[in-house]
């Protein structure tokens, strides 16, 4: 039976290894024309990569990523904005306009293809998910962004074993952890914009997450700080409040808790979080801040 089944191995091993020196191979000849500044030749090397590998994930990747950060220059009369080339009147000295190297439309939507094209063959794949995301998101698409997370949640939940981070390796985290702590991140995104457009695309992110992971606090905290956004205090503390059932010692739902209900005018409930806090984690980064709205409280 040995006898049968070594020989086996080491032909996957083998196999393996080949893979990986193909990949090898033509990373190190993409980077070879990079130095060269070999521009023209770039593109049919990735062509021919996905050509001679397709089922290697790293050829759509590194091809995705190429288009994605391919750049036009632009010459304009406007005003130079920070990594900008100014532009000076020879005759007077005075910027006349600038230079920006902006990018290119089509070359950023054959990133997404390419990258759409991916998570049909590597699904498992959560780095080229997030890719896609993230492309849907710098092109301002959030309906694609939003489809594309869906789509990535809903493959995660029926194969939580086969899930592979970059390069292939496993998740740096269990999925039901991981996978919000993401969704966490590109709902902020919109939270920093600061506007009512982007604060309601906040919400939605955030209310997926909490459907999808009942048991991870952080969507249920960011639900909680739209509320607190648009001024409903109550319901601010609602969200934090089931924030805190599933993470009872998450000291930063603990002080936003303290904080809502010192807003509401509940003092004795603000002092009990604050309290809290330092009891769970004197150590944290909220403690201080604690002991100081401690101090506020008794004055």
């Amino acid at each position: 039976m040995l006898s049968k089944i070594v020989p086996a191995l080491i032909l996957a091993v083998a196999f393996a290894q080949a893979g990986i020196a193909a990949e090898e191979d033509y990373a190190s000849r993409l980077k070879e024309l990079r130095d060269r500044k070999a521009d023209a030749q770039i593109e049919p090397l990735l062509n021919e990569w996905r050509e001679e590998r397709p089922n290697d994930p790293e050829a759509w990747i590194t091809s995705a990523n190429y288009y994605f950060n391919k750049r036009q220059m632009m010459i304009s009369t406007k005003k130079p904005e920070k990594g900008d080339f100014v532009v000076s009147d020879p005759k007077t000295g005075k910027t006349a306009g600038s230079i920006s190297f902006e990018q290119n439309k089509g070359s950023v939507n054959r990133a997404a293809e390419l990258l759409q094209e991916a998570t049909k063959k590597f699904p498992n794949r959560l780095d080229i998910w997030c890719g896609l995301a993230f492309i849907d998101q710098e092109s301002g698409n959030f309906d694609a962004e939003l489809s594309t997370l869906r789509d990535m949640v809903a493959y995660a939940r029926d194969h939580a074993t086969e899930l592979k981070w970059l390069k292939g390796k496993n998740l740096p985290q269990p999925p039901d952890q991981f996978i919000p702590e993401k969704l966490h991140s590109y709902g902020l995104y919109y939270e920093k914009k600061e506007n009512p457009k982007d604060d309601n695309r906040f919400l939605e992110i955030a209310k997926f997450s909490a459907e999808q992971f009942p048991n991870h606090p952080y969507a249920f905290n960011d639900v909680a700080m739209y509320f607190s956004v648009i001024g409903d205090n109550a319901k601010t503390r609602e969200w934090l409040e089931r924030a805190n059932r599933i993470d009872p010692k998450d000291t930063l739902v603990m002080m936003n808790l303290g904080q809502i209900c010192s807003k509401l005018g509940d003092n004795r409930g603000a002092r009990k979080w604050y309290e809290e806090v330092i009891k769970v984690d004197p150590t944290s980064e909220y403690a201080q801040q604690a002991k100081d709205a401690l101090a506020k409280l008794k004055k």
